[in-house]
């Protein structure tokens, strides 16, 4: 009895297993060969850049005496966006100021300082003609004989000393006048020289846009000397797309292409956009080189935010078979007809397109 029930539980396994293998044997999946639409693509990553975008950092080393935005805020072109502490320079300028206050006092014509001067140069020109009548009057006498010749030349030592010293006044007096002028040139100078200076303690837009962060606070103290010298990021609304690509594919990308974009901010959706510019220099380090997109639509999306793409190199219609069709040996196994050799050319996905063998509605078995 034992025995029979052990050929008995033998044969239901046979039967179960015969009945499985005729179901794969007899259940076979067929596809329809099809005419789609097919596109030859490019993987590319990159990020998001503001058109103008500028990273603001500080002329001058000191502490950060005052913020006037925040992360978000639109500034114009030149607009002060902080103001760190400046020690020395106003006290400096305000020197130069008094210095420039006396010297434009002294060259006003009615000034007390010209005036004077002048006075001197009236009063020595007044002695001058003096001398000069005095000297005619001894010449003449000289000539009827009722002078010595000593007397004469005395007349003429006096009126050549009042000569030299009129001269000495006018030449001093225009000398002083070109210094004074000089000496404002020179402090007008240093003065704008400082303001200079001073005016890189207060921070200004150098473009028009939206702050995109803010990298200090009040109080922080700034190296202008330090690498992480960052005071603020700013760029415009609008923004294109940097992507890096494989350099084995220099040749092929192409300013106009269509590009499909996906970012994170974003999840599950895809947005069209254009290839703007190729810069065709390879980064030889990385083996790749960059190329620039824009969308077709407009789209709100946080500055360097990360990118992936797929470059459209080709679009057409092409005769095509699931990859699961295909057997090694690229043969098919069609429905009425057994099995095919065929030509292939491309995989596009999961799919590969038949170059011959085969014609659009025929039928070929599924392989899983």
């Amino acid at each position: 009895m034992r025995k029979i029930y052990i050929f008995f539980g033998i044969t239901i396994l046979a039967l179960i297993l015969l009945i499985i293998f005729s179901q794969k044997l007899f259940n076979k999946s067929y596809q329809k060969v099809e005419i789609r639409p097919v596109k030859k693509l490019i993987y590319a990553s990159g990020y998001v850049k503001p058109l103008n975008y500028v990273l603001i950092k500080a002329e001058v080393s000191g502490y950060v005496k005052r913020l006037y935005v925040k992360e978000g805020d639109y500034v114009r072109k030149g607009e002060i966006l902080a103001e760190l502490e400046v020690k020395g320079l106003p006290s400096r300028i305000a020197e130069i100021e008094a210095k420039l206050a006396l010297i434009e006092e002294r060259l006003r014509s009615d000034s007390d300082f010209q005036r004077g001067l002048k006075r001197e140069i009236e009063i020595a020109k007044t002695n001058l003609i003096n001398e000069e009548k005095k000297l005619l009057r001894r010449r003449e006498l000289f000539k009827e004989g009722l002078l010595p010749k000593e007397s004469l030349d005395e007349a003429e030592r006096s009126f050549y000393n009042a000569k030299d010293y009129f001269e000495r006044l006018k030449n001093s007096f225009e000398d002083t006048l070109k210094g004074l002028k000089a000496e404002k040139h020179a402090l007008l100078q240093q003065k704008r020289a400082l303001q200079e200076e001073v005016s890189k303690y207060y921070v200004q837009a150098p473009v028009a846009g939206f702050i995109l962060k803010k990298y200090v606070e009040l109080g922080d103290y700034v190296n202008a000397l330090s690498g992480e010298n960052r005071l603020f990021s700013l760029g415009s609304s609008d923004f294109e797309v940097v992507l890096e690509v494989d350099e084995e594919y220099a040749g092929l990308v192409k300013e106009g292409q269509k590009v499909f974009l996906a970012f994170d901010a974003y999840p599950n959706e895809l947005f069209e956009g254009e290839i703007i510019l190729v810069i065709r220099e390879v980064e030889r380090n990385k083996r790749s080189f960059f190329a620039k997109a824009k969308l077709l639509r407009p789209l709100e999306l946080p500055a360097q935010a990360t990118a992936e793409a797929n470059i459209v190199l080709e679009e057409r219609e092409a005769l095509v078979i699931p990859l699961k069709a295909l057997q090694k040996d690229n043969t098919v196994e069609v429905k009425g007809r057994g099995k095919v050799r065929i030509q292939v050319g491309e995989k596009f996905g999961d799919y590969v397109e038949v170059i011959s063998g085969l014609k659009a509605g025929e039928e070929v078995r599924i392989f899983e």
